[in-house]
C-alpha cells in the first residue's frame, strides 16, 4: 500500500546505464540502513542506450517514456506515479548525495509542503564549481527568473527537492514545463497554491559529463522556455515563496 510508504526517489533518465549501474545500489543501501519503507523509481526518458535494461537488473521500479519528453516531462511522470509519504527527486549523477536528504525531510516533518537544495545560501558545500561561463549564465538567469516568475529562491536549478504526496500531485498536475527548468514553474505552481517552500545548503559536486549541454541554441531556448512558463501560468508580476 502506498501508505506504508516512507520516502519515494525519482531519478529521471536520459542515457544513464553507466550512472545507474554506479550510483543506483549506494542508494538502496542508504536507505535500507534507514530502515524507512521506501520506492525508487527510474524514468528511462527514451534512452538510446542500455538505461531500461540496466534499470530492470535493479531494485527499482521503471516508467519507459518514449518518445524522450525531456527532464521535466520525466520528473513530472514520476512524480505523480510516486506512492510515498514525501517524495524526493535527485539527479542519477548523485551531484548532490542521498544522505543529503535527510535535512529536506526534517524540514518537511516540521511542517513544510517542500524543502529544496540549494548550492547559492550560506552552509552549501560545492566540491567542483562548473565552469566559469555556465556559472555566469547561471547567475544571469537567476536574476531573470526572480525579475519575471519568481522571487524569494537564491537557487532554484538544484535537481534535489522534496515535498509530501499531496503536495507533488496538486503542483506537478499543473507543471507543463518538459525542460530543464521545469522547477521554476513547480515552484511557481507552489507558491500560488499556498505551500511553504525551506531552501536549504546542501553538499554538491558539478559533473562535467552532463546530459544536458550548453550552447547558444540551447541557452536561446531556454530564455524563451521561461517567458513561455510566465505566460503559462499568468504571472503579472514575480510571485514570492513562501518559507
Amino acid at each position: 500500500m502506498g501508505e506504508d510508504i516512507y520516502l519515494s526517489v525519482v531519478i529521471p533518465a536520459y542515457n544513464e546505464e553507466e550512472r545507474l549501474r554506479k550510483f543506483v545500489p549506494g542508494i538502496v543501501e542508504f536507505l535500507r540502513a534507514k530502515n524507512w519503507p521506501f520506492e525508487i523509481i527510474v524514468v528511462n526518458d527514451g534512452s538510446k542506450d542500455r538505461t531500461a535494461t540496466v534499470a530492470r537488473e535493479l531494485p527499482v521500479q521503471l516508467i519507459d517514456l518514449n518518445p524522450n519528453r525531456g527532464k521535466g516531462g520525466a520528473v513530472k511522470a514520476g512524480m505523480l506515479a510516486a506512492r510515498g509519504r514525501y517524495v524526493l527527486f535527485t539527479d542519477a549523477d548523485q551531484s548532490t548525495p542521498i544522505q543529503e536528504v535527510d535535512k529536506l525531510l526534517a524540514k518537511l516533518e516540521a511542517g513544510y509542503d517542500m524543502a529544496i537544495g540549494s548550492r547559492s545560501i550560506p552552509g552549501t558545500e560545492v566540491k567542483e564549481p562548473q565552469v566559469w561561463y555556465r556559472a555566469l549564465a547561471g547567475k544571469l538567469f537567476g536574476v531573470a527568473t526572480k525579475l519575471f516568475c519568481i522571487s524569494g529562491i537564491y537557487d532554484t536549478q538544484c535537481g534535489f527537492k522534496a515535498m509530501t504526496r499531496d503536495v507533488a500531485q496538486k503542483v506537478f498536475s499543473q507543471v507543463t514545463s518538459n525542460t530543464a527548468i521545469f522547477d521554476i514553474e513547480m515552484l511557481v505552481v507552489a507558491t500560488r497554491e499556498g505551500c511553504r517552500v525551506a531552501e536549504l545548503p546542501v553538499q554538491w559536486v558539478h559533473d562535467p559529463d552532463t546530459r544536458i549541454p550548453y550552447n547558444l541554441r540551447r541557452a536561446l531556448k531556454i530564455w524563451g522556455e521561461l517567458f513561455r512558463i510566465r505566460r503559462a501560468q499568468r504571472v503579472g508580476r514575480p510571485l514570492k515563496v513562501k518559507a
